[in-house]
């Protein structure tokens, strides 16, 4: 106890020493480039720090031919230098009136293909894809929303692959109508407490009585909202574990004939509601079925061809070992602990079954099941990602610009989430990289 009370008087009572900082051993290209990509510093704002570390130029004019200049010595499109067969998913964004054309890899995010285009039509579509391929990076199939240039673009690329109709734009409607209905559920509580207030107040027989219809009114419309909100509720909570590739229940991988009885039975339910804007929704889904279930033929396919190697029921314990890792990257807090303890159990009982070559099965199996596609909101994150930037260039956009946002988001390393302390690029090669992306974007522009 004296020693740990000497040392921490010491400590208090010692003169403060002023550490001096490191000095800037960036360069003045290291620096724009590091602010503008890492630090998504707009230029004035590159120009002042600029200034106030100081470097003798500063100039946005300087700093945005600088970026221009590094921008025109990286490629929009990916080579990998060797074949490579992946799933396509494509959005488009729009800056300053024009579309900004994406397409990326689901399992790694990395992106393959950013194009600043004059318009979406299909041919501009039919070019973009054809790009990447002939950069050698090859598609198994394309998830995307229902845009018609992408799709007719994509179809008239490769008409005998499967084009995926997006499942988060398809129920994006009924989960917003959802919203709606909860809002006018606690409206319609809210108005029956206030009916019944008034009611209470009321003095008069006669005003009595008039409140007393008016009270009544607010309450069946506030228990058929209610009713209507509890009803779409429980069966969006049946619908969308139904569109897992797995059902979490049993292990058994989804098959299309079943997802489309499903859906169709919760359409179903949902109808009898007679709620015009919900059935306008069941409308579409019920003209989409056939889009929404073709992306259950992965799973088909590959659960067909892993049975080869073991039994039925190994095959179920390793999708739902799967299955519930890949939902505990969808939760946060007590759900994401769930998932994960889950998937651990399942994967440590069929671990113990699988006998030889254990390790390598599982790495396969959980490999091929990463590259299952049924949903494009991955590439909305990517969106989500190049967005600030557009937002910080004050109406001009270039394609130059795009190349280096592209390189970086491809080299840089994930700092959380499952693909956590890789990068993109990493992950799609599976090769480490030995140098940062700031020294890999200056050795190849150089």
């Amino acid at each position: 106890m004296m020693a740990a009370a000497t040392l921490c008087l010491s400590e208090l009572l010692s003169e403060y020493k002023e550490i001096d900082a490191p000095p800037n051993h960036l360069n003045l290209d290291s620096a724009i480039v590091l602010l503008r990509l890492a630090g998504n510093v707009s230029l004035s704002g590159i120009s002042e720090i600029l200034r106030m570390q100081g470097y003798s130029k500063d100039s946005t004019g300087l700093i945005s031919q600088r970026l221009k200049k590094f921008g025109t010595g990286v490629p929009n499109t990916l080579n990998l230098g060797k074949p490579t067969v992946v799933f396509y998913l494509s959005d488009e964004i729009y800056a300053c009136g024009r579309p900004i054309l994406v397409t990326i890899d689901p399992v790694s995010t990395a992106i393959l293909k950013i194009e600043l285009a004059t318009n979406c039509k299909a041919d501009t579509w039919k070019k973009h894809f054809q790009s990447i391929e002939n950069n050698d990076i090859f598609s198994q199939g394309l998830a995307s929303d229902r845009g018609v240039g992408i799709v007719q673009g994509y179809q008239s690329f490769h008409d005998g692959l499967v084009w995926c109709s997006d499942h988060f734009h398809e129920f994006r409607g009924l989960t917003k109508l959802l919203r709606t209905l909860e809002s006018q559920a606690y409206d319609a509580i809210t108005h029956e407490d206030k009916r019944f207030q008034v009611f209470n107040n009321a003095r008069t027989e006669s005003n009595l009585q008039k409140q007393l219809r008016e009270f009544e009114k607010a309450q069946a419309d506030c228990e058929k909202k209610v009713a209507d909100f509890q009803q779409v509720e429980d069966v969006l909570a049946l619908l969308f574990p139904s569109l897992y590739f797995f059902d979490l229940n049993t292990g058994e991988h989804r098959q299309k004939s079943k997802v489309k009885a499903e859906l169709l039975t919760l359409m179903d339910l949902l109808d009898q509601l007679e709620l015009n804007k919900l059935q306008k929704e069941t409308k579409a889904i019920r003209s989409h079925i056939n889009d929404i279930c073709v992306c259950y033929q992965q799973v088909e396919d590959i659960c067909k061809q892993l049975s080869q190697s073991m039994s039925k029921e190994k095959l179920e314990m390793l999708g739902l070992a799967w299955q519930h890792d890949h939902q505990s990257h969808q939760h946060k807090g007590k759900r994401k602990k769930y998932h994960q303890n889950e998937s651990a159990v399942w994967l440590e009982i069929v671990t113990s079954l699988l006998g030889k070559n254990v390790e390598a099965l599982i790495n396969r199996a959980f490999e091929d099941f990463s590259g299952m596609v049924r949903t494009s909101s991955l590439i909305e994150m990517v969106n989500s990602q190049i967005r600030p930037y557009i937002n910080e260039c004050k109406g001009q956009i270039y394609q130059e610009h795009l190349n280096l946002i592209m390189f970086y988001h491809n080299h840089h390393h994930y700092n959380s989430g499952k693909r956590k302390g890789k990068a993109p690029i990493e992950i799609l090669t599976k090769t480490k990289l030995e140098k940062n992306w700031l020294e890999l974007l200056f050795e190849t522009i150089s």
